[in-house]
């Protein structure tokens, strides 16, 4: 960590001789500017260093008003005789390692939900205290394009999007018909008469484009929607009769990359409602290689080749029929799953601000007992993150009922899904309850309850993460109400972007950040009992764990009750999206 080199105090007579030597020195180079030009040009400032984050001392203020209340005797309800026994309770042998879908984690849902009620806080979820979050899984039992004998590859010789495939174990086919770039416009078709009922489609992605570039759709440089969705093209299919769907990529390898997640078949992901019944609006479908196109053609591949340089000439392009022995094997076994994410609504006091929201969230999930014979606990992992979020809830309920409620409504959201891939936050920024576009801010708590090796001689530590990444004004409230009442240690050391564990992007105010909203992440450090049976509630350092609770309890304060809400003010870097093509 880069720290500010340390002042040396001189004696008040030694500064004063130098002060006189200065003057004198300086006497000289004043009257000579005060013989010249007045007004002088100005030369532009030099750029302003990066900030040195040194986590000491007392941050410059930010704040431009005055609090009403400063949260101080509701944070000192934050007290680790009351965050123990929640610790222990959620890390105990009756949660059985709370993993999401399994008896443990509706367990702790409860759990949670209760202490949410004994708080005097009212159910604002779409059941109760509940967000009901549906995960799904899909594997391929098989998949495979079979052209004559010659077998073809998955995600080397073709890919699909399993989102939008249909569970068909079998699909022959023994005529297919080339429809140029698989479009109908009101000013382009590619079909013309071609009947395609019963048979298989191939087409080219993409759009018509002449050989001076110009779209034959749009008329100009641009493209048409046609390029953009190819789902369009794929409906299109399936309503003229079509039984199967094969998309010439010429730029196959390439599109495998970009499209590695969404092709994925593996792992947990959210769904707003039945994924069958959206596959099921879709025909099989599969963006193959040319190699495999060629194949696929048969002895056709040269006329479908000279249609299409026609057709870039200016002429009308014309169907091709080919014959082929085809099998195409979409067997998807499909999983679903439900969770939940428990929430705690305070709501703001201000007629206008209460439109606006602060959430403060952690998971609750944990690993669950892969057999009988052991369970992870999870105490640090994150039943102490957990925890804080209940006694910050009871902190804002208790400001409520004295009358200094938060200005802005405040919503505590404890998620699941969090250790099968942030699942539970990505499911409420897809569904949200609360407008994301009132959503001011995202506290996030991972693990505040353990002293990592880096910090053995100082629990009064913590590690931040993100407070800069979108809002430099979250960074500043963060220095400011630590500096005002906590004054821990605060360690920026994985918030840099180059930081090899990225553990911004792997806790769930990341689904947060994704979305534009500011979001700041405390976090203790690993130690050795990370994801492992030993992560239990003996371990935990209740004191740390309460004024690292506090000091999130502080930063929603202020960003509930300023007059302004912080703003994303910096430019974030933003990766390729990784749609279809």
């Amino acid at each position: 960590m880069v720290k500010y080199p340390k002042v040396q105090i001189h004696k008040f007579e030694n500064l004063n001789m130098k002060l006189k030597l200065l003057i004198l020195l300086l006497l000289p180079a004043f009257v000579l500017t005060a013989q010249s030009d007045p007004t002088p040009p100005v030369a532009p400032p030099a750029p302003a260093a990066p900030p040195v984050y040194t986590g000491k001392g007392k941050s410059k203020s930010p704040r431009t008003y005055k609090l009403e209340n400063d949260g101080t005797q509701f944070a000192a309800g934050i007290r680790a005789d009351d965050l123990k026994p929640l610790v222990f309770a959620l890390a105990s042998d009756t949660m059985l390692g709370r993993e999401t879908g399994e008896v443990g984690q509706q367990i702790a849902a409860q759990f949670i939900a209760k202490q949410f009620k004994d708080a005097g806080l009212p159910p604002k979820g779409d059941k109760g205290y509940m967000q009901k979050i549906m995960l799904q899984s899909a594997t391929w039992k098989d998949i495979g394009i079979k052209v004559g004998e010659q077998e073809f590859k998955n995600r080397t010789d073709f890919f699909v999007f399993p989102a939008f495939s249909p569970d068909i174990p079998l699909t022959e086919i023994k005529e297919l018909v080339f429809i140029g770039y698989g479009i109908e416009d009101p000013k382009y078709s590619d079909y013309g008469k071609a009947e395609v009922a019963g048979k298989a489609v191939i087409f080219y992605n993409g759009e018509p484009i002449s050989k001076d570039g110009i779209s034959l759709i749009t008329g100009n440089e641009f493209r048409s929607n046609w390029s953009l969705d190819w789902r369009k093209k794929v409906q299109l299919a399936k309503k003229k009769g079509a039984t199967a769907v094969f998309i010439i990529d010429t730029k196959f390898e390439e599109s495998l990359q970009k499209n590695r997640k969404a092709i994925s078949a593996y792992g947990w992901k959210p769904v707003g409602s039945d994924p069958e019944a959206i596959a099921s609006d879709y025909i099989p479908s599969a963006f193959v290689s040319p190699a495999l196109a060629k194949a696929i053609l048969g002895d056709k591949a040269n006329k479908v080749e000279s249609e299409l340089a026609d057709l870039r000439e200016g002429d009308k392009f014309k169907p091709v029929k080919v014959k082929n022995k085809i099998e195409f094997r979409l067997d998807k076994e499909t999983k679903l799953l439900e969770g939940s994410n428990v929430l705690a609504v305070i709501e703001g006091t201000d007629e206008k601000l209460k439109k606006e929201y602060v959430f403060v969230t952690a998971h609750y999930d944990h690993l669950g007992s892969p057999d009988s014979t052991v369970i992870y606990y999870g105490a640090d992992d994150k039943a102490s993150g957990t925890s804080g979020v209940i006694e910050i809830a009871r902190a804002f309920a208790e400001a409520k009922k004295a009358g200094v409620g938060p200005k802005r409504t405040v919503v505590c959201m404890l998620v699941s899904g969090e250790e099968k891939g942030l699942l539970g936050s990505k499911y409420y920024t897809e569904f949200p309850l609360f407008p994301l576009e009132k959503t001011v801010v995202d506290i996030n708590i991972d693990m505040i309850g353990r002293v990592d090796e880096r910090h053995a001689n100082n629990p009064d530590y913590i590690y931040v993460i993100g407070s800069d990444r979108l809002s430099t004004q979250l960074h500043e409230i963060n220095e400011l109400v630590n500096s005002e009442h906590t004054k821990l240690e605060l360690d920026y050391k994985y918030n840099a972007k180059d930081e090899p564990n990225r553990y911004y992007e792997r806790s769930d105010h990341y689904n947060f950040a994704e979305k534009g909203i500011p979001a700041i992440f405390f976090f203790n450090g690993t130690h050795p009992d990370y994801h492992r049976p030993t992560d239990t509630a003996d371990k935990i350092n209740f004191d740390a764990l309460a004024k690292r609770a506090q000091l999130a309890f502080y930063v929603a304060w202020e960003t509930a009750n300023s007059p302004e809400r912080i703003q994303p003010n910096v430019r974030e870097e933003k990766k390729p999206i990784e749609k279809g093509n």
